[in-house]
């Protein structure tokens, strides 16, 4: 098995398109993708096992106003079912994190379900820590107008 792993840029975009749909319900590559490729704190790995998509990771580098340091923030990570347990979502957690040690990030973090336990497992695995066991999050939907509830 050779597996590579590699940080996608605006010249990459097709390759991008091709691995994102892989995972994501998408249209046809477009300006939104090749923008965030080309923003410095807009991360997306893939992972590729003998020369096919297998894997990749979404993330990005938040600014905050409370730190001059960043925060590393892993906003998905997908693998191939036929790749899993094969030690590439490791590989990928691993090099995203070094590019958060590189550009300065003070800590990094990832939402996901209790009810996950392959993930609970895989981040427990890897050295990350459950700060805040009763974490909840919300969510809203911009695109419309919230409706008058009271």
């Amino acid at each position: 098995m050779n597996l590579t792993i590699r940080r996608l840029g605006p010249e990459d975009a097709a390759c991008a398109q091709t691995n994102c749909t892989l995972f994501w319900d998408m249209g046809s590559a477009d300006r939104n993708l090749v923008d965030f490729l080309a923003d410095p704190n807009c991360i997306l790995l893939v992972g590729e096992i003998d020369g096919e998509p297998a894997g990749q990771i979404v993330g990005h580098i938040l600014k905050r106003w409370d730190s001059k340091r960043p925060m590393l923030f892993l906003y998905s990570i997908d693998v191939a079912e036929s790749h899993r347990r094969r030690s590439l979502a490791r590989g990928l957690i691993e090099e995203f994190l070094r590019i958060g040690r590189k550009a300065g990030c003070k800590s990094s973090f990832v939402f996901t379900n209790s009810s996950n336990a392959p993930a609970m497992h895989m981040y427990e695995a890897l050295g990350g820590t459950r700060t805040h066991p009763d974490d909840v999050m919300f969510e809203w939907k911009l695109d419309h107008e919230p409706e008058e509830s009271f």
